[in-house]
């Protein structure tokens, strides 16, 4: 699987060190994760790591470098999750920004907060997120909601 981690966004060039479960599972999906807890990110990418439908997650913190990225085509993901709550641009802004690049309009977007109550969980519901996950407090509770994601959005495109 191909991963990167970085402030400045580098998206992935090639899938070519994506390992061999990619012939069994044919939905193999690219996930960009934008998150700026550097724990919460590691968290997130060991728990995407084993799954099989995932053939690389590219992360970082720079929601403003990676929509630079995504609009002059160098990185085309098939699932977005997304931070709500991030200090140069919030999740909000990302997603209303990420619209309007003509590519990204149908690219599913999963907001991802530790908030389980509030203004962000009714704004990610009326937003056009497919859906938004709440970051549970164990790493076994985290792999599971994010296969669930996942399930989910394979199910979607079927």
């Amino acid at each position: 699987m191909t991963e990167a981690h970085t402030s400045a966004f580098d998206p992935p060039s090639s899938h070519e060190d994506c390992d061999a479960r990619a012939a069994s599972y044919p939905w193999r999906l690219d996930v960009l994760l934008i998150e700026d807890d550097p724990a919460d990110t590691s968290l997130i990418m060991a728990a995407l790591r084993p799954h099989p439908n995932i053939a690389s997650v590219c992360a970082s913190d720079a929601p403003d470098q990676v929509l630079a990225a995504l609009a002059a085509g160098e990185f085309m993901p098939d699932l977005v999750l997304l931070d709500i709550h991030m200090p140069r641009l919030d999740g909000f802004e990302f997603l209303e920004n990420l619209r309007r690049i003509p590519d990204m309009v149908g690219v599913p977007v999963v907001f991802v907060t530790s908030s389980p109550l509030g203004r962000e969980v009714v704004e990610a519901g009326l937003s056009s997120a497919l859906s938004y996950f709440i970051k549970p407090a164990s790493y076994p509770e985290l792999q599971d909601g994010l296969d669930k994601v996942i399930t989910r959005l394979i199910n979607r495109t079927r």
